[in-house]
């Protein structure tokens, strides 16, 4: 049977559009499975890998929470800032005037004071590594054997107070962000790799836990996705103050405290926004993001679990907020406009289809 050129020509171009024109990513839906008021406004929270085991930390103390939002035990410390919590949630880190390293069962394993207070810290997937953010730098420690204080391995040098910390599953890829609004990136061992400037203040970063992507938010209402070589994949304007972030394991999906939570997808779309108006200071996602942890300034801990929302296969959110386009050189910043969604692939096909009768209409003369 003979084939009808200008009708290839047709199907060609329908393909082709829906290639340029992918399907926007289905809307999360939401819930709260566990609430916990622990008095005093939250600073920071962490979450297992597994999304069930919880840690979060007030000025004064830290607390662990199982998966059913009850709190395992809790801790004072002193200036309390920041928390993390091993991907098997059997240790945990809790910065302030000191680094306190846990067991799972509240025992102190390992206690150091350093010359400034702690910002910010991550503790490897070993539980025997401890990354602590100060305001002289970044600092690495490693427990002495059969004793209970903890030495530097390796420090920063950057001289930049580091205000938050991250490191990806296998230890070779540690984030820092510094009060300049700077992102570092280190090697497990130490070495800077390279240095982004976001040019605003209050800036936190995260590593996915894979080490393929670098998200940051800043208090300044900017929010960066970047690459493990320091390429910006795109910046966007938030839609309010953002005081926190957190990265899905692959880096596909990120979750920001922005006085509730948002949720976006790699391309920088909404897909799901809950407890608005809630002031959610900080939050911390599972690798599937299947949970968020999230604490508030009025002392309340909840636990979100999301899935995909019902509705048709495919359908777009309805809180979508850009689909990136073309990426920018290293350093470049992205503006609004150059993160505008892509046509729809029917005008796309009809354009295709015109070109093609044009064609045949010529070949036929």
């Amino acid at each position: 049977m003979r084939q009808n050129p200008l009708l290839l020509l047709f199907l060609a171009a329908i393909l082709a559009s829906g290639l340029a024109c992918p399907v926007q990513a289905q809307a999360l839906a939401g819930e709260e499975i566990w609430r916990s008021g622990i008095g005093d406004r939250v600073l920071a929270v962490a979450l297992s890998e597994d999304g069930l085991s919880g840690a979060a930390i007030t000025g004064e103390r830290v607390y662990l929470f199982d998966e059913n939002g009850t709190t395992l035990w809790s801790y004072p410390v002193s200036r309390g800032r920041s928390v993390a919590i091993s991907p098997d949630g059997e240790h945990i880190a809790a910065g302030g005037d000191q680094l306190l390293l846990f067991d799972r069962n509240g025992e102190v394993l390992r206690r150091y004071t350093p010359a400034s207070r702690i910002l910010g810290v991550a503790v490897a997937a070993d539980g025997r590594t401890a990354y602590a953010g100060t305001g002289t730098g970044l600092l690495v420690f490693s427990p002495e054997s059969e004793q209970t204080a903890a030495s530097a391995i390796w420090s920063s040098g950057t001289e930049d107070p580091i205000v938050s910390v991250s490191i990806d599953r296998k230890g070779s890829g540690v984030v820092a962000a510094g009060e300049s609004g700077n992102i570092y990136f280190f090697s497990g061992d130490g070495r800077l790799l390279w240095n982004y400037r976001t040019g605003s203040s209050g800036v936190r970063a995260i590593i996915s836990h894979d080490g393929s992507t670098v998200a940051a938010a800043s208090s300044q209402r900017a929010v960066f996705l970047l690459n493990r070589h320091g390429r910006l994949l795109w910046k966007s304007p938030a839609d309010g103050r953002v005081t926190d972030v957190s990265l899905s394991g692959d880096g596909s999906t990120l979750v920001l405290a922005d006085g509730g939570i948002s949720v976006l997808n790699r391309d920088g779309e909404a897909v799901w926004r809950g407890v608005a108006g809630e002031e959610i200071r900080c939050v911390s996602a599972s690798p599937g993001t299947t949970r968020i942890i999230a604490g508030a300034l009025d002392g309340t801990v909840s636990v979100f679990r999301l899935q995909p929302a019902a509705g048709p296969a495919g359908a777009p959110s309805p809180e979508a907020a850009f689909t990136a386009g073309p990426l920018p050189s290293p350093g470049e910043t992205t503006s609004p406009e150059q993160g505008a969604a892509l046509a729809p692939a029917v005008p796309v096909a009809i354009g295709a289809w015109l070109a093609a009768l044009g064609w045949r209409r010529r070949r036929g003369r």
